[in-house]
């Protein structure tokens, strides 16, 4: 047997529902965790606010942000699974119908006329990565709509190795969030890419933010060790949510290490919100789909048994 186009579009279909509405039980926990963690009275009704917001959501099922962003599909896929069809153009159907049905935003337009299709399809978009994996008879989809609020707060520097790359890696966070304060809607996850090219340094940034389970520490034992630090010095600033005031500024802090150049490396500071939507599910080479972030999930045809 094959993953068909078909069955990939009805997967993606109900991935984008469920990210746009339910946050995966993780982040709300790791919510939950700081809030009653929390010391600041102003900080713990930010909390407060969040929770009702993601209560009203569940309860009517609708958005549980009015900004869907820009959609981003991650796919590892097994090279031993097998694949028929276009499934880039099945993402698009997938997305557009979701758009109509849940309802979303229409946020993408084109660039240069300003036109919006009404479809949240465009050029490129959703954009999806595609990444192997060895031995595995499966594909695993995370469909993630990223909104923009955080999306903009992202940034990019270059540093000599002739420096301290990582007294340089905790100031290019330090400054990020000095500038942004509470713009990216806090408590954030912060990505860091560090090493590689331009484009793939940005993009292991944005991948840093869905790591599983939210705050695991780095494989690479000195990324790990930056990643507390640099945890601890961001909470120290005491922004908080929504940059009122408190201890939690950051969820997590989550580094991807890359090879880097001899002479520069690169950095990017990647943040997201509270918000940390995002849903992850298995398609098996014998039509099953395993909702991996959001059991509940289910296609509205008899392909998931």
């Amino acid at each position: 047997m094959a993953i068909t186009e078909k069955l990939f579009e009805e997967a993606v279909l109900e991935l984008t529902r469920l990210s746009s509405i339910e946050l995966p039980a993780p982040v709300l926990e790791k919510l939950l965790e700081k809030f009653e963690q929390e010391t600041n009275p102003t900080a713990k009704k930010q909390f407060e606010a969040i929770f009702e917001n993601c209560r009203i959501a569940h309860e009517k099922q609708v958005g549980v942000c009015q900004d869907n962003g820009l959609f981003q599909i991650f796919i590892d896929f097994g090279q031993n699974c097998k694949m028929e069809g276009d499934f880039e153009a099945a993402a698009k159907r997938a997305l557009a119908f979701a758009t109509k049905e849940i309802p979303l935003r229409e946020n993408v337009i084109h660039p240069l006329s300003k036109k919006n299709p009404g479809t949240n399809v465009g050029p490129h978009i959703p954009t999806m990565y595609w990444n192997p994996i060895v031995g595995a008879d499966y594909i695993e989809v995370t469909v993630i709509p990223k909104g923009n609020g955080s999306e903009m707060r992202d940034t990019h520097s270059w540093v000599l190795t002739s420096d301290d790359i990582g007294r340089a890696t905790v100031r290019a966070v330090l400054d990020a969030v000095a500038d942004m304060m509470g713009e990216p809607c806090p408590p954030v996850i912060i990505g860091v890419g560090l090493g590689g090219h331009f484009d793939s340094n940005a993009m292991y940034a944005k991948k840093a933010l869905f790591r599983d389970p939210i705050g695991s520490p780095s494989s690479d034992p000195l990324a790990a060790e930056l990643e507390k630090e640099i945890l601890e010095a961001v909470n120290a600033l005491k922004l908080g949510p929504m940059g009122f005031g408190g201890d939690t500024y950051a969820l997590a802090v989550h580094i991807e290490v890359c090879g880097a150049h001899t002479a520069i490396v690169p950095i990017t500071v990647a943040v997201e919100c509270w918000c940390h939507r995002y849903s992850k599910a298995r398609i098996y080479n014998d039509g099953r789909v395993e909702f991996l972030t959001h059991p509940q999930g289910r296609l509205k045809s008899a392909a998931n048994g």
